[in-house]
């Protein structure tokens, strides 16, 4: 869904049965207000929140292994612990995955970045 608190979160909210949600956000500082709205609608309507994963939280230089923050500093675990809410995981800005998005090859794609988010969005079940 598109982040933040407008009309399709709160129409899925009222008219689909939500076993929990997990927010995705970036690292930039406005995004931050928008995620906490977002925790406070759920929590009003008494949808579970099962994490929250950051997208594009940096960038992994292929030649030296450098992380190079693109967008910032994060906040992630900040608005994360304020809330209660784990840190599912924090996701690199990654060239070989757009092109396999790109490419219609996703499946081919090799990450292991939302391997422990996976795990505990299945132990909620």
């Amino acid at each position: 869904m598109p982040p933040g608190t407008g009309d399709v979160p709160l129409t899925v909210f009222q008219s689909l049965p939500v076993d929990g949600i997990v927010i995705v956000t970036s690292p930039q500082e406005l995004v931050s207000m928008i995620v906490e709205k977002a925790v406070k609608m759920a929590k009003l309507m008494n949808i579970p929140i099962i994490g929250i994963i950051e997208n594009m939280s940096y960038y992994q230089c292929p030649d030296c292994g450098k992380k190079h923050k693109i967008y910032g500093d994060s906040h992630i675990e900040e608005i994360a612990k304020e809330h209660g809410i784990p840190v599912l995981a924090q996701l690199p800005v990654c060239t070989d995955l757009a092109k396999h998005c790109d490419q219609g090859t996703i499946e081919l794609f090799e990450g292991d970045w939302l391997d422990a988010a996976v795990n505990q969005i299945d132990s909620n079940k």
